[in-house]
């Protein structure tokens, strides 16, 4: 094949590349609209602190852990999020899954390390964090709810 034939058919299939992808476009268009649209009325009414939780709310996390963990928490803080494997707010990940994923987001600026021997802190959900056997050092439990945070001794 000549490079004036190698070429041509490039651009032939560059060409079609780019009609076919705003075919594609203008398609599903209408059905992104209306999608757009129905969110900006469910969710224009929200405060900031409402778009924050509604991550929280739609998967059945425990919000009020995350606000009692968030107010524990400093900025320069490494934590662990401990909670039994076995339960599941969300079907098909397990609790410890969830409740990290959601604060990785939730507790920042303060970061999510994976493991309990990186953290400066310990947060708990459903387990009582001398279960994991690290030195820790100032403990505090959220009233009767089953959420502690604990300082880690170094």
């Amino acid at each position: 094949m000549t490079e004036a034939r190698l070429r041509t058919v490039r651009l032939a299939l560059a060409g079609l590349l780019a009609v076919t992808a705003l075919a594609s476009s203008l398609k599903s268009y209408p059905e992104s609209w209306r999608f757009l649209h129905r969110e900006h009325a469910q969710f224009s009414g929200y405060t900031a602190q409402d778009r924050l939780e509604a991550a929280a709310y739609a998967n059945g996390i425990p919000i009020d852990a995350f606000n009692f963990f968030r107010a524990h928490l400093r900025r320069d803080d490494r934590y662990f999020i401990s909670a039994p494997a076995s339960a599941s707010f969300t079907p098909g990940v397990d609790r410890s899954a969830t409740l990290q994923t959601f604060g990785r987001y939730y507790l920042l600026p303060a970061i999510a390390v994976t493991t309990p021997a990186q953290a400066t802190v310990v947060l708990s959900v459903g387990t009582d964090p001398k279960a994991l056997g690290l030195p820790l050092g100032q403990t505090v439990r959220d009233g009767s709810n089953p959420f502690w945070v604990a300082q880690v001794a170094r």
